[in-house]
């Protein structure tokens, strides 16, 4: 149970949205270019600034590019790990 005390915020609003989730997702545009960036095997910070040269209004965050990538890495390893990856490739 909430008890309300006072009917004003105990915080100043934040003056910069940058690392929110909602603010910083990616669109289908971004996440083709970062699997294309990914495949070419550019560092993320590289692909951050790509973004960032393409949006320049863009909140997204490194965490953000390390998880697209992530994603995008999944469903091509399977169920391996990445090293059980890395040995059938060199098989």
């Amino acid at each position: 149970m909430v008890k309300l005390m006072c009917e004003i915020h105990n915080h100043e609003l934040v003056k910069s949205l940058v690392g929110h989730p909602y603010v910083g997702r990616l669109t289908k545009a971004e996440n083709t270019l970062i699997a294309d960036m990914t495949k070419s095997m550019v560092k993320p910070r590289n692909i951050l600034l790509t973004l960032k040269e393409h949006n320049v209004n863009s909140c997204t965050t490194i965490k953000q590019i390390y998880n697209a990538r992530s994603a995008y890495c999944s469903p091509i390893r399977g169920s391996d790990t990445k090293i059980q990856h890395l040995m059938k490739l060199l098989e």
